[in-house]
């Protein structure tokens, strides 16, 4: 049965122009979706996979992105970093408002011009770090106990601080403008599956089955959604949780191979290097130097 993720319809808070709010959940039940609203996201606790656009990545603590109007996106947390008797749960601080929430003409005036731009740019989603990601946390706490015109002047204030650092990177490699109800539950079901089953042998025909697709049909529509093949995108979840127990594990490579899914080391080196520009010991090596 599949979920119904819908285009989401974001409530402001009354006598707001934007929204700021916290979530904590066991997990992020809010599935692959997309709203007109731009979204500043923090992560607050927990960990886990983020897609966003055609991108896939980990998601940790601290993690902070913008996300563009319409951009299809889902932070899913990890079942590992939730238990009944956790003290951290995931959680969220999110911004939503509008390219139009302070007036129609406000982004227009001169003084404006660079956070326009800025914004233009956040239709592929962008993510930050270093003093730039610090700062900007700082102020998001700050604004869940500021009053209305501290919100405001915050919010402008993280605008400026975004637009004006070099200190970030794009998320998603084209713009993805939405996503019909129908390409969200596919999507959903798609994702799911993948990352309860990339340990294991992928069965193509049982993933177009769970999507009524015959397997080339689905193989071209999944290219037509994210500019990248299946077969890519499993092997990115893959490498994606190689390079983890790299990190934090003492598995050998060999083993380290298998629990990410890939059958044989020949083809685990060729694909690491591929996405990551160098073999899985090299990539140890860095960390530890």
């Amino acid at each position: 049965m599949f979920k119904k993720p819908l285009l989401q319809k974001l409530p402001l808070s009354f006598g707001s122009s934007f929204l700021i709010e916290r979530f904590e959940t066991p997990y992020f039940e809010t599935p692959w979706h997309y709203h007109q609203e731009i979204e500043i996201v923090l992560c607050d606790g927990g960990f886990g996979k983020k897609f966003v656009g055609n991108h896939v990545s980990d998601y940790i603590e601290g993690d902070l992105a913008i996300l563009g109007s319409n951009l299809p996106h889902w932070f899913r947390a990890d079942d590992n970093c939730y238990n009944k008797t956790a003290t951290i749960k995931p959680a969220s601080i999110v911004i939503h408002f509008l390219d139009d929430c302070f007036g129609k003409e406000f982004f227009w005036i001169e003084e404006m011009t660079e956070i326009r731009k800025f914004l233009e740019i956040a239709k592929f989603g962008i993510e930050f770090y270093g003093e730039t990601k610090n700062t900007i946390r700082k102020i998001i706490l700050g604004l869940l106990k500021a009053d209305k015109i501290g919100r405001l002047l915050g919010l402008i204030e993280i605008l400026h601080l975004m637009a004006n650092t070099k200190e970030y990177k794009l998320l998603s490699e084209n713009g993805m403008v939405g996503v019909s109800k129908k390409d969200s539950e596919r999507m959903n079901v798609v994702f799911d599956y993948v990352l309860k089953n990339f340990k294991n042998d992928i069965n193509l025909g049982e993933i177009a089955n769970k999507t009524n697709f015959s397997e080339a049909a689905f193989c071209r529509y999944f290219k037509l959604r994210t500019q990248k093949t299946f077969v890519e995108f499993v092997n990115e979840i893959r490498v994606g949780h190689a390079c983890k127990l790299l990190m934090v594990s003492e598995l050998n490579i060999i083993e380290i191979c298998y629990e990410s899914g890939f059958k044989n080391l020949s083809n685990f080196n060729r694909q690491f290097r591929n996405f990551m520009k160098m073999n899985p010991k090299s990539y140890r090596d860095r960390l530890e130097n």
